[in-house]
């Protein structure tokens, strides 16, 4: 008799390996990161050239990331996704400690120090292989750590012919850094100057493979069911978080806030993915989308409803007084105060009657059952109503009721929907 292999119980010697590996990318991305945030200090009062968002961010990629991906390769060391968050947070080690010591080397210290331009070649690539597989294959494989189908391969061919030529141009391309400009890349290859390639040329397959990648999430969110469907709601809520604060990250000079927004809703979709492959409280998505939408809108109710009351107000006292009265602010916080909690049960009751019909259609017949049962004094007419209540609400295949006499034990009735109707 031949006896199926045993599978080994508890973490086998491959798995051990994995999450040392992985943590052992932790340990080197913080270190790298603990270092630039250090040359950030160091140079903070200096003047740099423009830049896109606040200085320091990666590193909030190299901790946010690292952690993630060696948390998800310490219990599913085959998952994709582990590895791709593990090497993108010591990437943006690497990129936060490049970017910070070439100013700390080349403009606080006026180039005194060594490795002031390497560290400039070094930051004017870096940034292609700390986001690249984050948004690409992270999209293309997310939340089972396969594709699609076998179809979708090509993609991440393209993703990697991208991603691979565009780091390739950034450190080869001849001629100034972008914002070093009176530094040369000390690497150029004249032969590419000569062809007249661009450091971006690269950047079209790259943004293919990107566009491609949406394309399949949109896909599988389409074609998911079950656990997979939370799994793939935990991602598409943090990305909406993304979405609504990319407008402030275009405005960075405008509104110097808006890039921390963009970083932190970054940063809270890797947590999503870790939460959802690590399959960790996955249920609680829906309600946090229903609280999110509940308060969401009643603080943009409420805000538009004071900045109106104390403009309006002021405006009265003005016309009567001639001048402005702090009593227009404490009336419109009065008057938030009082709409809070009804306008949170009508928010409430539009958002379950639009997003949540099941839940708002069991709810409004619970509480009819409710109200007529308080009048209700017949044993049969009420337990008739129950079961009616019942099967409408939750609409079981049947339906069982228990009905004690006294002195006599329970009695079964059970009645199908077909009973009922």
């Amino acid at each position: 008799m031949i006896h199926p292999k045993a599978e080994p119980i508890g973490p086998t010697g491959s798995s051990r390996t994995a999450a040392r590996l992985a943590w052992s990318v932790w340990v080197l991305a913080m270190v790298l990161a603990g270092l630039g945030i250090l040359f950030l200090a160091l140079s903070y009062s200096t003047p740099i050239p423009p830049r896109w968002g606040p200085r320091g961010s990666p590193a909030i990629a190299a901790l946010v990331s690292s952690t993630i991906g060696a948390l998800i390769v310490s219990n599913r060391p085959r998952h994709p996704v582990g590895w791709i968050f593990a090497w993108t947070g010591l990437f943006s080690g690497v990129q936060v400690l490049s970017e910070e010591y070439r100013v700390y080397a080349l403009l606080t210290m006026g180039g005194s120090l060594p490795g002031g331009e390497i560290s400039a070649w070094i930051a004017n690539w870096i940034w292609v292989p700390a986001i690249a597989p984050a948004i690409t294959f992270l999209f293309l494989l997310f939340p089972t750590g396969q594709l699609l189908s076998p179809a979708w391969r090509p993609v991440t061919w393209f993703a990697a012919i991208g991603a691979a030529g565009t780091t390739f141009l950034g450190a080869f391309v001849p001629g100034p850094f972008e914002q070093f400009a009176y530094l040369n890349n000390p690497f150029g290859i004249e032969a590419l100057g000569n062809l007249g390639i661009s450091a971006s040329s690269a950047l079209v397959p790259l943004m293919v493979a990107v566009l491609a990648s949406v394309a399949s999430l949109i896909l599988r969110i389409r074609r998911s069911e079950g656990e997979e469907r939370l799994q793939l709601k935990w991602f598409v809520y943090a990305a909406v978080l993304v979405a609504l604060a990319l407008p402030g990250g275009a405005l960075y000079q405008s509104f110097p806030a808006g890039p921390i927004f963009l970083i932190s809703g970054i940063a809270a979709t890797q947590v999503a993915v870790g939460v959802a492959i690590l399959k960790y409280r996955l249920y609680d998505i829906d309600l946090l989308i229903n609280r999110t939408l509940v308060y969401g809108s009643l603080t943009l109710v409420l805000a538009g409803v004071y900045f109106a009351g104390v403009a309006l107000l002021q405006a009265s006292f003005r016309a009567l007084t001639g001048q402005d009265s702090p009593l227009a602010v404490v009336l419109s916080t009065l008057t938030i105060a009082a709409l809070f909690n009804p306008l949170r049960g009508r928010i409430q009751s539009a958002i379950d009657r639009r997003f949540y019909r099941s839940k708002y259609d069991a709810s409004r017949i619970l509480s009819a059952f409710s109200a007529h049962a308080r009048d209700e004094v017949e044993v049969s007419r009420l337990s008739a109503s129950l079961m009616e209540a019942a099967d409408q609400a939750m609409q079981p295949t049947t339906i069982t009721l228990w009905l004690r006499d006294s002195g006599e034990p329970p009695k079964l009735e059970p009645i199908s929907n077909s009973q009922l109707q």
